[in-house]
């Protein structure tokens, strides 16, 4: 089924088939309507005449342009005088007889008759109205009425160009939004498979370092203490490297599929920015680099956004930033305060991103992509994403290589 509604041929084939369809059926209804439309409007001039004939009185000259046909109900024809014979064209008395006599007994039937009848001879389809001759109550013929169909004809075309136009319309809009949808489709689809293989991949380095290094020591190859403790040290390393990858992977599938909002408060300032320079103005002294917070971001005014979040969004920001700066790199913690959003901003020295890669940032997996021997999931980026997109605030990044990266992200300010 997937493949049948991801096929552009069969799309169009439906478009052409519903096209077909649309056409045969309004060209019904517009049939039906107008036919409806004339016994309106001619019956009451047939059933006059029949009127009239059934006294043997006749005088038709009220009821041109219309062409008018009597008969029996044997078919023979009553039709008075040749008044109307310049209306015949080429058609003779038996043509006439040929295409009218098969509708006598549904017009004896049902007392009333309308038809859009094709006779030969004339330049085009002909309205036929039909209403019995009744004579001490008992039907004895039939008078027909007809009227050149060029009015219908006319009726019909326009119905054909408006539905036509229409229909290339709305299947160039179709087509421009299929199109879109079934690139988008495919980007998904490669996207997902990326994924996979990404995760295949990150899971499958720390295993395959686990499993290599314990049967080293399971074999007892390895004599040495210091050694030993080494390649445990390793395990240790890689298992946390895997419970890292595992997390970033439920929570990023976590968020992705969480419908409900996260709940907001109002968040002092003051003491958020205490606990981040409590947490990295340690960890930065012990990788010798130098972690700065600004005056103004020591100054903010009070946000309103949920303190969690905000504070796992910025680990995120900041523990990507550690991890590229190189020795005696400097990570800087800032902001700007707007009229009604704060704009937090993380910057650090260290080599930058290209150009190219920027529009990819946020992408899951991008950092893995760019070099597979850095430490973390690759989805740290990812997951900084959907927090801000939870928020229903703003995140952004600019980059020069060679002269560092910086990251900004809104919150709303606390009225």
């Amino acid at each position: 089924m997937k493949k049948v509604t991801s096929n552009k041929k069969v799309i169009y084939l439906a478009i052409l088939f519903c096209f077909i369809l649309g056409q045969l059926g309004g060209t019904l209804i517009i049939k039906q309507l107008f036919l409806n439309y004339k016994l309106k409007d001619m019956l009451p001039q047939a059933s006059a005449i029949a009127a009239e004939m059934a006294q043997n009185e006749m005088s038709i000259r009220g009821f041109k342009p219309y062409l008018m046909k009597v008969y029996d109900l044997e078919g023979n024809d009553l039709s008075p005088g040749d008044e109307n014979k310049h209306l015949f064209f080429n058609v003779t008395s038996e043509e006439f007889k040929d295409a009218l006599i098969d509708y006598i007994p549904e017009v004896i039937k049902y007392n009333k008759f309308a038809a859009i009848k094709n006779i030969k001879g004339f330049p085009s389809k002909s309205i036929v109205v039909g209403a019995p001759i009744i004579q001490d109550k008992q039907a004895v013929g039939v008078v027909f009425l007809l009227e050149p169909g060029s009015e219908f004809q006319a009726v019909l075309n326009g119905f054909y160009y408006v539905f036509t136009g229409t229909l290339l319309l709305g299947t160039l809009i179709i087509s421009f939004f299929i199109s879109s949808y079934l690139k988008e489709m495919k980007q998904l689809e490669k996207t997902r498979r990326d994924y996979i293989a990404n995760i295949s991949h990150e899971l499958k380095s720390p295993i395959a370092s686990i499993r290599a290094l314990t049967e080293t020591l399971a074999d007892g190859m390895i004599q040495d203490e210091e050694k030993t403790n080494k390649y445990y040290g390793i395990i240790l390393s890689e298992c946390a490297r895997l419970q890292r990858l595992i997390y970033d992977v439920l929570e990023l599938s976590r968020m992705q599929n969480k419908k409900e909002t996260w709940n907001k408060e109002k968040i002092d300032t003051q003491e958020l920015v205490i606990l981040i320079e409590s947490k990295y103005s340690f960890l930065s002294d012990e990788m010798g680099i130098v972690f700065e917070i600004t005056d103004n971001a020591r100054n903010l005014p009070d946000v309103f956004s949920n303190k969690d979040k905000v504070l796992q969004l910025v680990n995120i920001l900041m523990d990507n930033a550690m991890k590229y700066v190189q020795e005696d790199g400097k990570i800087t913690f800032d902001a700007i305060v707007h009229s009604r959003v704060v704009t937090v901003q993380i910057s650090d020295n260290g080599p930058g991103i290209a150009k190219e890669h920027l529009p990819y940032i946020f992408e899951r997996f991008y950092k893995s992509e760019q070099s597979h021997n850095e430490k973390g999931s690759g989805l740290g980026l990812a997951i900084a994403e959907e927090i801000v997109n939870g928020l229903g605030e703003k995140i952004s990044v600019t980059s020069k290589p060679g002269k560092g990266t910086a990251f900004q992200f809104t919150i709303r300010r606390f009225k």
